[in-house]
């Protein structure tokens, strides 16, 4: 097993799309973390006379509230979660993990290895902790860019104890790490990266939509949307704020579950040519 990891290491090290993608995100962190001080050096005393004009005339803040949610505050912890929830870990990550694990099959690579006598258990296990690896790169880039840009102007003070925010990093790689077993699920079901990226990126966006709309009607439907997993890594530092955390864990876990198993189970059963 060692092994085939090893092996699937060499073969993503050697991805021009590992690089492309690292490339993106290192751009990507730098231009957001700019675009982030900006808003604050241009909108910052604005917000705080909104808040002010709000709280004199007891108008409901929750609208402002969900809007800046989307922005990181001026310290360097509030940074780090922005990069990891904003979604451009899981664009990134998607077409990375599906080029790479299509490539298998269409190299031939997957019936070479399985025609030497290796398991296909072990090695679809191989790929989803390979592809693991690469988006927890990818991210890393990411979030390294950004906060390097960032630090001239963020402090690094924080009301999350050292176990909130320990706990917080073990959601997000449990996150990771679903994702890319979904990632590779896709692949494995598609065959075709195309196809598997767009099921990765338009499905959330779908179910979250129609979850949405259904709400309308019953509004305790609206927390559903919590669990598309795209919408997961939104909610981990508002609930660990809150003292929270288990259910975006345990959202985590039964997304490593299903995706494991399922993709498991097609890609054993299924003929690769």
């Amino acid at each position: 097993m060692l092994g085939m990891i090893s092996a699937d290491l060499i073969k993503m090290l050697r991805s021009k799309s590992l690089y492309v993608c690292m490339f993106i995100a290192a751009v990507l962190g730098v231009s957001m973390s700019l675009l982030y001080n900006y808003f604050w050096e241009e909108r910052g005393q604005n917000i705080a006379l909104w808040y002010a004009m709000m709280d004199q005339y007891n108008m409901n803040t929750d609208m402002l509230d969900e809007a800046l949610s989307q922005i990181p505050s001026q310290n360097l912890l509030s940074y780090i979660n922005i990069f990891l929830s904003d979604g451009s870990l899981w664009l990134i990550g998607s077409p990375f993990v599906c080029a790479y694990c299509a490539a298998e099959y269409n190299a031939g690579t997957y019936k070479n290895t399985v025609s030497r006598g290796c398991s296909r258990i072990k090695l679809f296990l191989s790929k989803n902790i390979v592809s693991f690896i690469g988006i927890m790169l990818i991210g890393l880039v990411y979030v390294i860019a950004g906060c390097i840009t960032a630090l001239p102007h963020v402090s690094f003070e924080t009301d999350l104890s050292a176990g909130s925010i320990i706990f917080m990093a073990v959601i997000y790689i449990m996150l990771i790490l679903s994702s890319a077993a979904l990632f590779v699920m896709l692949t494995t079901i598609f065959r075709r990266s195309g196809f598997a990226v767009a099921a990765a990126i338009a499905a959330p966006m779908l179910i979250a939509g129609l979850i949405r709309i259904a709400s309308m009607a019953n509004p305790d439907l609206s927390e559903m949307s919590s669990y598309v997993l795209m919408n997961t890594f939104v909610e981990v530092f508002t609930s660990i704020s809150n003292g929270g955390g288990i259910k975006e864990l345990l959202t985590a876990f039964a997304y490593i579950a299903v995706s494991v198993f399922t993709g498991g189970i097609i890609f054993k059963k299924s003929e690769i040519r």
